[in-house]
């Protein structure tokens, strides 16, 4: 699932909250990121949380895919890098398409 994130203000968004595209607190354009999302036995209503990022190769883990760097000497900074449920620290639960 896409989401809107606002760096500056560490706030998740949705796109009702956005006013014309930018965060409504501080008027900056969000990141658009990926969330994965795990449903309760009973909920209707997933919980959601935000994808990071973490190197198989080296220690090194990111927020955002497009910003992070690897540890000096990784050896397997041309691999794909493994997605990370935020709340959780897992592979994603079940990512829903919007």
């Amino acid at each position: 699932m896409k989401g809107w994130y606002c760096v500056d203000d560490k706030k998740d968004l949705l796109d009702a909250e956005l006013k014309d595209g930018n965060c409504p607190m501080c008027g900056k354009k969000p990141v658009r990121v990926d969330y994965c999302a795990k449903t309760a036995p009973g909920e209707k209503v997933p919980d959601r949380a935000r994808i990071t990022y973490a190197c198989a190769g080296c220690a090194a883990t990111g927020e955002f895919e497009k910003d992070f760097k690897h540890e000096d000497g990784c050896k397997k900074k041309s691999s794909a890098l493994k997605k990370v449920c935020s709340k959780s620290g897992t592979p994603p639960h079940q990512t829903i398409p919007k």
